[in-house]
C-alpha cells in the first residue's frame, strides 16, 4: 500500500460523517392574515396532504370530473390528473414529486405541489419557509393600498361596488361540548359543529376579500353562550348571520326533506318553523347557566315589531335566500321565521342559514364537501353584498344631494 492511499484512507476514517437525512414532517402549517392552521401529511403514497384540509386555510374551490381534478386558488387554477406526476397552470405544465390520487372518496395532492408549485406560481402571494415547514400567504400590500385610497375618496371597491366600510359577524353554530346535529349521513367523526365552522371560515375569507370585514363568533371548536353570541353584534357591526345543518325527525319525510332555508327572528307560524326553532334553541342546554329564556325571546320578539330590524332582517334573509337557493342542490325551501335565541340579542338585521338537511344522503354529502361548503359560503356572501348595496343606495337617497 502506498503511503498517498494509506494516508488518504486515515482521513476518510477521521472525518464526521455525513448528516442524516431530514426526517419527513409529520405535519405543514398554513399560516394567513385568517389564523395558523396544522395540516398532517399523509404517507399512504408518497408524502401527500389532503385537500379537505387545505380548503378551509386556503380558500379552496375543487372540481373534480372523471380523472381530472381543477383546483383554484387566488383566482389561479391548478388542473391535475389523478395518477399523473404533473399539474398544469395555464400554459404551463409543472412537475410533481408524486401523484395525485382520491382515497375515501378524498383528494390526495402531492406535497410538492404546496411547497414548489404553488410559491412558483403565486409567489407575489405566497411564501414557503422549509425550517418552519410553513406555507405563508403574503399581504397584498397593493390591494390594501388600493382599498385605503378608495374609501378615502370615497370611490366603489372594485369588487362589491360598496362605498362604505361594513362589519359582518358570522357566527358558526354549536361548537364545543355541543355537537349539533350528529349527522345522520356525514362521513364518521364528523357533526354539525364541524360543517358550520368549516363554511364560517370560507364566508369570513370571502367577505374578507371583498373588501369587507368579516369576525366570526368562535374560529375553534369552542362553546360560547346563545345569547352572548348575537350580543357580539351590536355597535360596530352591521349584520348577523348564523350558520346551522337541519335536519328532520324519524318519519316518512325524514329521507325526502332536503334544501337550503334562510330564518330571521319572528313568530313562528308553522310546525316546521317551530321544530327547527326548538332543534336550535334547545342547545342551551350545554350552557354552564342555562336558564329558560322563553321569556326574554318573546319581550324581544315585541321590541322588534316596533323597529326597523325586523324588516332589515327579512329583507336580508329574502337576498341571501335567493342566492343561496341557487348555489344547493337541494329545493330552495324559501324564507322563513322562527324564535331563535341566537338571534335575539343581536341589534342589528340577523338571519340564520340552514344550510342543509344532515338526514338526506345527497344533501349531507353535498355540505360535507369542500366544494359544496365553498358555494354556499359565496353564495352568502352575494346575498350579503347585494343587501348593502340596497342599504347603501337607501342611505344615499336620503342624503343630501344623494351622495353615498
Amino acid at each position: 500500500m502506498t503511503g498517498a492511499l494509506l494516508l488518504r484512507l486515515v482521513v476518510l476514517a477521521a472525518a464526521p460523517a455525513p448528516p442524516p437525512p431530514p426526517a419527513p414532517p409529520d405535519d405543514v402549517v398554513i399560516a394567513t392574515p385568517r389564523g395558523r392552521t396544522s395540516i398532517p401529511v399523509s404517507f399512504e403514497r408518497g408524502m401527500a396532504v389532503a385537500v379537505p384540509r387545505l380548503a378551509g386555510p386556503l380558500g379552496l374551490a375543487v372540481t373534480i370530473r372523471g380523472a381530472e381534478a381543477t383546483v383554484g386558488l387566488a383566482g389561479v387554477s391548478f388542473v391535475f390528473q389523478l395518477g399523473a406526476p404533473f399539474v398544469r397552470s395555464g400554459e404551463t405544465v409543472l412537475p410533481l414529486v408524486g401523484e395525485p390520487y382520491l382515497a375515501r372518496d378524498t383528494l390526495f395532492l402531492p406535497l410538492h405541489w404546496l411547497v414548489e408549485s404553488v410559491p412558483r406560481v403565486l409567489g407575489t402571494r405566497y411564501r414557503w419557509h422549509p425550517a418552519a415547514r410553513r406555507l405563508e400567504e403574503l399581504p397584498d400590500a397593493g390591494a390594501a393600498v388600493a382599498a385605503v385610497v378608495s374609501a378615502a375618496a370615497g370611490a366603489p371597491h372594485p369588487i362589491t361596488g360598496l362605498h362604505r366600510r361594513h362589519v359582518v359577524m358570522i357566527d358558526p353554530g354549536h361548537g364545543g361540548l355541543d355537537p349539533g346535529n350528529p349527522g345522520l349521513h356525514f362521513p364518521r367523526g364528523i357533526v354539525e359543529k364541524h360543517i358550520t365552522l368549516a363554511i364560517g371560515r370560507l364566508l369570513r375569507a370571502e367577505l374578507d376579500r371583498r373588501g369587507l370585514t368579516a369576525r366570526l363568533t368562535r374560529s375553534r371548536d369552542t362553546l360560547i353562550d346563545l345569547t352572548d353570541r348575537g350580543a357580539m353584534c351590536r355597535e360596530d357591526c352591521d349584520l348577523f348571520v348564523s350558520i346551522h345543518v337541519n335536519a328532520m325527525p324519524a318519519g316518512p319525510r325524514r329521507a325526502r326533506a332536503r334544501g337550503i332555508e334562510t330564518y330571521f327572528l319572528s313568530d313562528a307560524r308553522t310546525e316546521d318553523q317551530k321544530r327547527v326553532a326548538k332543534m336550535e334553541n334547545d342547545a342551551v342546554r350545554f350552557e354552564a347557566h342555562a336558564t329558560d329564556l322563553d321569556g326574554d325571546v318573546g319581550f324581544i320578539l315585541r321590541d322588534l315589531q316596533q323597529n326597523e330590524y325586523l324588516r332589515e332582517s327579512a329583507r336580508l334573509a329574502e337576498l341571501v335566500q335567493g342566492r343561496a337557493a341557487t348555489a344547493h342542490p337541494g329545493d330552495d325551501r324559501g324564507v322563513q321565521q322562527a324564535a331563535f335565541t341566537v338571534l335575539s340579542r343581536a341589534r342589528r338585521p340577523a338571519i340564520l342559514v340552514e344550510v342543509g338537511f344532515a338526514t338526506n344522503r345527497d344533501d349531507a354529502a353535498f355540505i360535507a364537501a369542500a366544494l359544496g361548503q365553498r358555494k354556499i359560503a359565496n353564495a352568502i356572501a352575494d346575498g350579503i353584498v347585494a343587501y348593502l348595496l340596497e342599504f347603501e343606495r337607501r342611505l344615499a337617497a336620503r342624503a343630501p344631494g344623494g351622495a353615498p
